[in-house]
């Protein structure tokens, strides 16, 4: 007897996912590093962050027999919601046909696309995890009128503008409909599957964005997110974290007295930084390499740098352009409703495949995870912005 569609669920969920799990690339590095609900509490779709906002106001030195003042702590319970991302793959009819008599076909048709759809799953995660919750991929360069040649320019992490664009992808463009990518033809073009219009300087987005929070909006003071986690920053200090952000060339200086200020309140326990600021950062430390005995930390490619008592400097290719972040990842957590990259179900009996809604013969299975990014603590961590190399 041939496996069925429940079988085929099966071997999918319970053989073939766990060990194409073990094999996945560990690229997603914020992703990876975070600590997971962690002095959080979530309920239904909302996550709930108790927070001392304020210091005791009963402490005094009197004279004798002066009664000193009561007073108390100041507490706020930040919230922020859920957010729900998923990753769906597609398998054809007549390629589970064809395999229906054999497991390792079916392992070595499922395999690929398996890990395929996780591995970049996670480096989406991460991507959204340095944001600020907008989901902004680039924006365009120049009008377009009825056109489907699309010319991009501006990632936030500064690379190629069609870094985060795939083909066959939805975007939309400003407020308009979602549309296909056909192809990215280039490191600033894509050709799209319907003609549409767009004005010059227009924030692109996958198509109907909802996306978790990260450190550009958790590590701000109000420039790139004016409420966090229904807390408005102007009227909370406590909520805004210590940005330097003059235009400025970066230097060592900048970086002591930031990470100084993060001190004060625990202190950052990594810096993050793009291609460019991690090379300028490594360029700065020449001076301190000697003619002999050069230790590895500081030769070749630099590997392993260090900042001040011992933290790590590390490169992270989703950072934001132009920025460093220094990071207490004690101050953050990941708040779950749901282990990430659990099959979504398609019925009651724990099949994960269903039949697409658009073609009846192509199945479809769903990953999903339920979360975001939230921040515990805010002026542990800081943020240099502005500072080219």
């Amino acid at each position: 007897m041939g496996l069925t569609i429940t079988n085929i669920s099966a071997v999918l969920k319970k053989i073939i996912v766990p060990v194409v799990q073990s094999q996945l690339r560990k690229e997603s590095l914020l992703f990876d590093k975070i600590k997971k609900n962690v002095g959080v509490t979530v309920t239904n779709n909302t996550i709930y962050i108790p927070v001392r906002s304020g210091r005791h106001s009963g402490i005094y030195s009197v004279a004798e027999g002066t009664e000193p003042y009561s007073g108390k702590s100041k507490y706020e319970q930040p919230y922020t919601s859920v957010k729900y991302a998923f990753g769906t793959l597609e398998l054809t009819d007549q390629a589970l046909e064809a395999a229906s008599d054999n497991i390792k076909a079916i392992a070595s048709i499922l395999s690929t696309e398996i890990q395929a759809l996780k591995d970049d799953f996670r480096m989406d995660l991460n991507r959204q995890l340095h944001g600020a919750g907008a989901g902004k991929l680039c924006q365009t360069n120049g009008t377009g009128s009825a056109a489907t040649t699309l010319i991009v320019d501006t990632a936030p992490h500064g690379g190629d503008a069609t870094d985060y664009l795939v083909e066959g992808m939805y975007i939309q463009i400003g407020t308009g409909s979602a549309v296909q990518i056909s192809s990215v033809d280039s490191a600033t073009q894509v050709t799209l599957a319907t003609a549409s219009s767009w004005a010059d300087d227009t924030v692109i987005t996958k198509a109907n964005a909802a996306e978790a929070m990260g450190l550009a909006g958790i590590i701000d003071d109000g420039d790139n997110v004016a409420t966090i986690q229904a807390i408005t920053r102007s009227a909370a200090p406590w909520a805004c974290s210590y940005v330097e952000d003059t235009s400025a060339t970066l230097t060592e200086a900048y970086m002591i007295n930031l990470y100084l200020k993060t001190l004060k309140f625990g202190g950052a326990k990594a810096v993050l930084a793009g291609e460019t600021l991690f090379s300028k950062y490594g360029q700065l430390l020449t001076s301190l390499k000697k003619t002999a005995d050069l230790k590895e930390v500081l030769s070749g490619g630099w590997k392993g740098l260090e900042f001040m008592n011992g933290i790590p400097v590390v490169c992270d290719f989703d950072t934001w352009s132009g920025y460093m972040q220094f990071v207490d990842f004690d101050a953050l957590t990941i708040a779950e409703m749901s282990k990430p990259f659990a099959w979504l179900e398609a019925d009651a009996h724990g099949g994960i495949l269903k039949r697409s809604a658009s073609n009846r013969t192509i199945w479809e299975g769903t990953l999903k995870y339920y979360f975001n990014l939230v921040g515990k603590k805010f002026k542990s961590s800081g943020r240099l912005s502005g500072k080219g190399a």
